[in-house]
């Protein structure tokens, strides 16, 4: 399965309550006997922070910061050097960037990382929302309250391909790769597998507003048409995804199907909610055009409702707008 991880890098974001990303790192690290590298980044100080802080000059001040940082980082590694081989590295500077980079640099092919403390209530903050758009691996961004085995695991579909047909065949790979993603977790957690799909014929708000006129019998064998041609296009997946794995592993896996009708952007989290899920994979940008790609605003606001772990998946030939620098040399 493509699926198969072989270089992560797990993200820290300060030296405080890391120990259950870590844990996880290690575990996944561990599951797919991948290289792990610990990075732990940091804000650079403003600019302006000796102005602020009178007693000592910004350059003394960044360069306390990082010494702490990596004498910190360098006794961490002990520890986790007992339990599986890890790599260390301290960056100070734009998180983004640094993380991004790094993956550009290094081929990471997962990053992982604990969620931010988010605004007005929201689990993921401002740099997982930044990662899940312009990461071009994927993420995993744990809950704040992970949980150390995961006992039912999400692949949310978009079973849509009512797009131009040079649209169809990326949205089926990303469903195939989200589907890939899921049932490997699934099966290194001994998890139950659900894949979610929420479909809607007429947006609610036109119907409910009267702007358009709807005849309710019509609708009803409508629904039920989309909802069979739904349930066909993930039979298809099905079938390719047991064509890659050893014999009888879907029927090991045995996942639940639930193709709902309703909002998307409301009833994928609801359902996952309902569902007690661990941990949702998803398709987190959507394709716009060639070359374009911006973060989805179903995922997004999907993203924002949910509250469990999050692993987000890109499309087939998704370019990140952060790039390396011309003049350095990638590293093979």
């Amino acid at each position: 399965m493509d699926s198969h991880f072989t270089n992560i890098l797990c993200v820290l974001s300060d030296s405080h309550r890391q120990d259950d990303v870590v844990a996880q790192a290690i575990h996944i690290a561990k599951s797919n006997q991948a290289s792990l590298t610990i990075m732990l980044t940091l804000e650079a100080l403003p600019p302006n922070a000796n102005m602020v802080m009178e007693s000592f000059a910004y350059i003394d001040s960044h360069q306390s910061m990082e010494s702490q940082a990596r004498n910190w980082l360098t006794e961490q590694e002990e520890t986790w050097s007992k339990e599986y081989p890890v790599q260390t590295v301290v960056k100070i500077g734009h998180p983004l960037i640094d993380i991004v980079t790094g993956v550009l640099r290094h081929h990471y092919d997962l990053v992982i990382k604990r969620s931010e403390e988010g605004f007005l209530d929201r689990l993921f903050g401002g740099l997982d929302i930044r990662l899940f758009r312009k990461c071009p691996c994927p993420v995993w961004v744990l809950s704040k309250k992970n949980r150390s085995q995961y006992k039912n695991v999400v692949a949310a579909l978009d079973l849509n391909y009512h797009y131009p047909k040079h649209e169809i065949s990326v949205r089926k790979k990303l469903n195939l790769d989200i589907l890939r993603h899921a049932a490997r977790i699934a099966m290194l957690e001994f998890a139950q597998l659900h894949i979610v799909h929420v479909f809607d014929a007429v947006p609610e708000n036109i119907v409910r507003d009267g702007f358009i006129s709807v005849d309710n019998d019509q609708m009803e064998t409508d629904l039920a048409k989309i909802h069979d041609e739904r349930e066909q296009a993930l039979e298809s997946l099905l079938s390719e995804l047991e064509s890659e794995l050893a014999p009888d592993i879907i029927d090991f896996l045995q996942p639940e199907k639930h193709i709902v009708h309703g909002y998307p952007r409301r009833e994928i989290a609801a359902t996952t909610k309902s569902l007690n899920t661990d941990v949702i994979v998803m398709g987190t940008v959507a394709r716009i055009g060639v070359p374009g790609f911006i973060m989805g605003g179903t995922a997004e606001e999907t993203i924002q409702q949910l509250n469990c772990a999050v692993v987000g998946i890109k499309p087939e030939g998704f370019d990140s707008p952060i790039k390396l620098d011309k003049s350095e040399q990638v590293e093979k």
